[in-house]
């Protein structure tokens, strides 16, 4: 079973490498991870040829700074990614050791379940991450996050992608995915993650009157995909093999 991680990026590229490090010493290596900076500083590029890398990484850069591209991002990456299995986790939400052991066995132990998200997040700050995880310290604790899941790939491709009807211009639409995929699959939760405070900017994630009219046309007529198409911005990929 070939795992893909998918790491959503913008700025706070320090989290961003730090997630990468620890998702690759958790107990079952993924196949590949898939970076995508969502319109953000262009430094993480060099970033990532700098650090030890132990799979196949997959970094690409969307050109156009768009407020709130979470779904566009996440549809391009499972465009470039591989994998039999798909992990999305923002870039502040961090695996433990054996999340990824602990879902795998979890779904092919009980195989109606489709989509798995994690149980718990415990929470630390940035300057933990110069730290070995070993020595992390827990500052409080948080529920799950509904964007940090593991979910089959053909699932996700059966659903058409995460809300593409809106992917690359018109933000945030993430609920309905939810609700969508809630109605079309079987879920659980298992294993835990580290949850990075303050690691992500401030970004307007308020649904724009314009945005609204195009959500409700959509539902009213049943579209399955905006006419101006599922990825309306551009991008440019780069392959990294291990070191």
């Amino acid at each position: 079973m070939k795992l893909s991680v998918i790491i959503t990026a913008y700025d706070k590229h320090n989290v961003t490498i730090a997630h990468m490090r620890e998702s690759m010493n958790t107990s079952v290596l993924p196949y590949e991870m898939v970076i995508v900076n969502d319109g953000g500083d262009p430094s993480l590029k060099e970033m990532i040829e700098k650090m030890p890398r132990k799979c196949k990484v997959v970094y690409s850069r969307i050109n156009e700074d768009i407020p709130w591209n979470y779904n566009g991002a996440c549809n391009l990456a499972v465009w470039l990614s591989s994998g039999d299995y798909l992990m999305f986790e923002d870039n502040d939400n961090i695996p433990f050791k054996t999340t990824y052991e602990d879902m795998l066995k979890y779904m092919e132990e009980n195989p109606k379940t489709r989509k798995i998200r994690g149980t718990k997040r415990m929470e630390i700050e940035q300057q933990d991450l110069d730290k070995p995880s070993e020595e992390w310290v827990q500052r409080g604790t948080r529920g799950p996050n509904e964007g940090t899941y593991m979910i089959e790939r053909k699932v996700y491709l059966d659903l058409k992608g995460q809300d593409e009807r809106f992917c690359g211009r018109y933000g945030w639409m993430f609920y309905d995915w939810k609700s969508r995929l809630t109605r079309a699959t079987e879920a659980s939760a298992k294993g835990f993650f580290w949850y990075v405070r303050d690691a992500q900017s401030n970004l307007d994630r308020k649904m724009r009157d314009k945005n609204r009219r195009f959500y409700l046309e959509n539902a009213r007529l049943k579209r399955k995909q905006h006419p101006l198409g599922i990825l309306n911005f551009t991008y440019e990929t780069t392959y990294y093999d291990k070191t």
